[in-house]
């Protein structure tokens, strides 16, 4: 392209700060409509258009993913931008790629493991979403990058890119907020501005301080007075587990519906989200369990508050049992998971969520209590309810 291309092109500053990139690695952290995911598949396109026979990468964490964002977003600019639309040679919608008549080339692709990401040389990389990507994924695909590689992410919670990529010289890190998109559409706006905890905003119940911190200023989602300040995001999943546990707990309208599956292993609890939905009634919540190919024979631990939705379930063929609530229930079961070291899987973007907006309720001086507040507890609970009845088994040694 020419620079009289390049300047008809709706230029953010993270599309600037992919021009004037200099080291091979470029992180680009930051809140929501932040513009990063869309300026960077912006560059990559407008260097593909422009320079013969490159290979250029995009990864994400999964296909569905992919096709939902960043793939979307490279095929509604090529329709929309003249200059792109002019030099496509093909678009092969089975394969997710665009061919340029410079004889460039941009794929969107997902990596099972590290093996397979093995396969293939390419000049540029992007990792859509990286707090989704396991790092030996992002290792190998890097390693076999002749160029420059782009990462985006939602600081949702601290990850790899923070202890491994951060720290090194070779690395240019970028952090950004929606207020760097002069395109963000005015409604989106409103709602992330909602977030901040204004008095205004908190007397409408919308204000969220974690949900300000993470995609409204773009910053790490860690708040003070945390119930647990510990907890790590990470993609691993263990398949050599001592014991699974899940539990459910039910919403409906404003609550949503939760299934959070537990496995202990190496000491750790390593948790992830199953179902984190509203509006589901027990015929919907009995479909998911299909869909995900639930095992009929696992238990499900469910709150006892809604006896009527675990006879439903029941008789539907789940195996679904009322949880065991005792004095003090809340504190003793949160005592049973601050007992282990926590992991939640990368990809249980809402149980991160609550992990990262759960803390202590104050007093009217400000001081921390020992009563969490009764929000942002809803997968939490289900953890709760799940490693209540398996640490309480009368069987159990616990180790």
């Amino acid at each position: 392209m020419t620079a009289s291309d390049t300047y008809t092109l709706k230029a953010s500053r993270v599309f600037r700060s992919c021009q004037r990139a200099t080291h091979p690695i470029i992180v680009q952290s930051g809140g929501t409509s932040s513009g990063k995911t869309y300026s960077i598949i912006q560059y990559l396109i407008t260097i593909a258009v422009s320079q013969p026979n490159l290979v250029i990468t995009v990864a994400g964490q999964d296909i569905p993913n992919l096709k939902v964002g960043a793939y979307r977003d490279a095929q509604i600019m090529v329709a929309d931008t003249p200059p792109f639309a002019q030099r496509l040679q093909a678009h092969n919608k089975s394969e997710r790629s665009f061919t340029f008549k410079s004889g460039s080339v941009i794929e969107f692709n997902s990596y099972s493991d590290a093996q397979d990401a093995k396969s293939g040389k390419r000049h540029y990389l992007f990792v859509n979403e990286a707090n989704g990507v396991p790092y030996e994924i992002y290792e190998e695909l890097q390693i076999r990058t002749s160029i420059r590689a782009f990462l985006d992410f939602n600081p949702t919670a601290s990850f790899w890119a923070h202890d491994k990529l951060k720290p090194r010289n070779d690395v240019q890190w970028h952090d950004t907020t929606f207020r760097d998109n002069p395109f963000i559409n005015s409604a989106i706006r409103d709602k992330i501005m909602a977030y901040e905890p204004t008095p205004d905003n908190i007397a409408r119940g919308t204000a969220n301080e974690y949900r300000w911190k993470v995609y409204g200023m773009g910053e790490v989602g860690r708040l003070e007075g945390l119930v647990f300040p510990d907890f790590k995001v990470t993609n691993d999943w263990p398949d050599d587990y001592k014991w699974r546990v899940y539990g459910m707990d039910f919403g409906f309208t404003n609550d949503p519906t939760t299934l959070i599956e537990i496995r202990h292993a190496h000491g750790c609890l390593y948790m992830r989200e199953l179902l984190y939905n509203t509006g589901m009634t027990n015929t919907d919540i009995a479909d998911h369990l299909e869909r995900i190919q639930f095992d009929a024979n696992d238990k499900i631990i469910a709150d006892s508050a809604e006896p009527k939705s675990i006879e439903e379930l029941r008789r539907a063929g789940w195996y679904v049992r009322p949880a065991v609530k005792g004095a003090d229930s809340i504190n003793a079961g949160i005592d049973q998971i601050r007992r282990y070291p926590i992991y939640i899987h990368a990809q249980s973007r809402n149980l991160i969520e609550e992990f990262g907006s759960y803390t202590w309720a104050k007093d009217r001086n400000g001081n921390s209590t020992n009563k969490p507040i009764d929000r942002y507890n809803h997968a939490i609970d289900a953890a709760r309810y799940a490693l209540n009845e398996r640490l309480t088994q009368t069987d159990f040694i616990f180790t």
